[in-house]
């Protein structure tokens, strides 16, 4: 008799245990899948500015030693950037959640900074945290005796908020920049 009370009283505890675990597996799930997702679009971005920063740089080598980039051929890498996200994406990509944002640091002959040069395209999705100002120091002194220009390109993409909706947070951009010294 006593073993068959012991039964009774136990027969819900599996349905409570398996809604528990299932609750966390689920969103175990959930997390790691938007993990992936945020990985995946980092890589891309990381890939994208690198490669963006880079023909910034090539260009400059074909124009005078005071070349200053212009709104037009910043505009130029935003399109280039653009479809090339777009071919890696797929279906997916969202021009609509995509920025890039291009920034030249010059310098006078005396080796005093000028005031940044700034090119926001695509959506206001996020705002840097640092300038290309605050990396200044990352530029040398070239063989002709001039201090080299910095150049950075910033690429911005806002994706899905999977965990951010459970955990009640904000994980939504994604984001990689790239600065190079300039020839």
């Amino acid at each position: 008799m006593l073993s068959r009370f012991l039964r009774y009283k136990q027969r819900g505890s599996f349905s409570v245990e398996f809604a528990i675990v299932g609750l966390v597996f689920s969103t175990l799930l959930v997390f790691s899948g938007d993990v992936i997702i945020k990985l995946s679009m980092k890589g891309k971005l990381d890939r994208l500015s690198y490669s963006m920063v880079n023909i910034l740089k090539e260009r400059t080598q074909l124009y005078e030693e005071d070349y200053t980039i212009k709104q037009s051929e910043a505009r130029e890498l935003y399109v280039i950037s653009q479809g090339s996200l777009s071919r890696m994406g797929g279906t997916s990509f969202d021009s609509n959640r995509y920025r890039l944002i291009v920034e030249e640091q010059t310098f006078r002959s005396n080796g005093t900074p000028n005031a940044v040069r700034t090119f926001n395209f695509g959506a206001e999705v996020c705002t840097l945290r640092t300038t290309l100002s605050d990396l200044r120091h990352l530029s040398v002194v070239t063989s002709w005796d001039r201090q080299a220009t910095l150049y950075r390109v910033s690429l911005c993409y806002e994706t899905d908020n999977w965990v951010g909706d459970i955990l009640g947070g904000d994980f939504r951009i994604v984001s990689s920049d790239a600065v190079i010294i300039g020839r």
